[in-house]
């Protein structure tokens, strides 16, 4: 989400994808008083019960808090560890989220996340060390006999819904999405 503006179309869609993909309905929209979410007629529409907290008082909203912290606390640890620019920084929080959406929860009974929300296993063999080297293979129609068969570039992560990874070329600085990719999950650059 680049604006708040965008708020009310990304609401909409999430209420009608929850009930689409898991039959689950939101019943409790909590919020801290962001005007963004002052959406009415969706609350209405779908019965949800809108809930604000008291001004200045983050602890009402305690379980989000506690996640997003969370969330920054592990991306923090990738991105020291991945030597990328906090430009990316979209791309750490993805991760993070994929990982922690992978991993047994003590607060679900040492469930995996991923495992209650789609009902099967992991495939934790997907998983590659975020901002490792890689080197992806180059398009067949866009080389000559004596050009390099691959790119050198860094792994950012997966794109939801494609079959392939999210990488950032070396030396153009393009980030695009490649499915042969060959990973160098100990070295960085």
């Amino acid at each position: 989400m680049k604006n708040k503006s965008e708020t009310r179309s990304i609401l909409d869609n999430f209420v009608i994808y929850t009930r689409n993909q898991f039959n689950k309905f939101i019943k409790i929209i909590r919020i801290d008083n962001g005007s963004e979410f002052n959406y009415k007629e969706l609350y209405d529409k779908f019965g949800i019960m809108h809930q604000t907290s008291c001004i200045e008082t983050p602890q009402q909203n305690a379980v989000v808090e506690r996640k997003h912290q969370h969330i920054l606390n592990v991306a923090r640890s990738i991105m020291f560890h991945s030597h990328l620019p906090k430009q990316y920084w979209s791309y750490v929080i993805c991760h993070a989220v994929f990982l922690i959406n992978c991993i047994p929860s003590a607060t679900m009974q040492f469930q995996v996340p991923y495992e209650l929300l789609y009902k099967r296993e992991t495939d934790l063999s997907v998983l590659k060390v975020f901002g490792c080297l890689c080197f992806v293979s180059t398009l067949t129609n866009n080389r000559s006999k004596f050009d390099s068969r691959s790119k050198k570039c860094i792994f950012l992560g997966f794109k939801v819904r494609i079959k392939g990874y999210i990488v950032l070329d070396v030396k153009t600085r393009e980030i695009f999405i490649s499915r042969n990719v060959v990973f160098h999950e100990e070295t960085f650059i």
